[in-house]
């Protein structure tokens, strides 16, 4: 291996098995798509293709450079990132149970507007009938079921909404007080101390654990990851390049602009 042109006669399957990144990038950056890549991917990934094959490729940085400087006006836009697929059914299930609340309620304002007004001699007898009814078993019912159950199944749908109508709304970044982020398979890592200005990086399986008293950016090479925090593991299946910054013990996950912003431009 000594040009990038020994590097494209591999392809981008040889390459991803031996490094981990992914197939989609490696085609991109063996087509020379330029376009498509942000710079922070387009150097952290020429960066490690250098240290796994000992090549230089200088060459093909220079040609990333110029032609950005002759393309000013491209931009990469990245989509927000949902942490969990929404669930269709559950949805459905809820404006379901708004809709069914809502004619309940409606009808329910109905009838006692009536009651109020035309108290029918039917009405009358049929409640009666009904207090009959419930006083002969009231000795044989538990004593729960004699409290109402519509109310918390009015409140329990109306949070559900609630919490959906949240997601809907607004994108899921904040992941929260993290302790450790784990590749579910080998990935690059990238490192970067927001107070010391100190980089590192590493290819590995194994666990990162999260230092509360530092504030860091990290780069993963892929985006399948399990963040585990106190309450649990959250799982992110993301093909691509994903961020993240670490900061005052939260963990939030950012995209590109963000991530060069944040570090003033540095790469690996």
């Amino acid at each position: 291996m000594k040009t990038f042109e020994d590097l494209q006669s591999l392809g981008a399957n040889a390459l991803h098995e031996q490094t981990h990144i992914a197939r989609a990038k490696l085609e991109l950056l063996l087509n020379k798509s330029f376009s498509d890549l942000t710079r922070v991917q387009f150097m952290g990934f020429v960066s490690i293709l250098e240290r796994e094959y000992g090549i230089d490729l200088s060459g093909i940085r220079q040609e990333y450079d110029e032609f950005m400087q002759m393309h000013m006006d491209v931009v990469i836009e990245k989509k927000s990132v949902i942490l969990q697929a929404q669930s269709r059914t559950r949805q459905k299930w809820v404006v379901g149970g708004i809709v069914a609340i809502t004619v309940l309620i409606a009808i329910g304002s109905m009838m006692q507007g009536r009651l109020s007004v035309y108290p029918s001699e039917e009405v009358i007898q049929l409640s009666s009938a009904n207090v009959e009814v419930v006083d002969e078993n009231l000795d044989m019912l538990p004593v729960e079921l004699n409290t109402t159950v519509v109310t918390p199944v009015e409140e329990s749908n109306v949070t559900v909404a609630k919490q959906e109508l949240n997601i809907t709304t607004k994108s899921v970044t904040a992941i929260g007080n993290a302790v450790s982020i784990k590749p579910m398979v080998k990935v690059w890592i990238g490192i970067l101390d927001l107070t010391t200005g100190e980089k590192s990086q590493k290819i590995t399986a194994e666990p990162i654990v999260l230092d509360k008293s530092k504030n860091t950016l990290y780069m993963f090479g892929h985006g399948r990851l399990e963040i585990i925090t106190p309450d649990g593991t959250k799982i992110l299946k993301d093909r691509n390049t994903v961020w993240f910054t670490y900061e005052e013990g939260q963990l939030k996950k950012i995209n590109a602009t963000e991530f060069v912003t944040k570090n003033n431009g540095t790469t690996w």
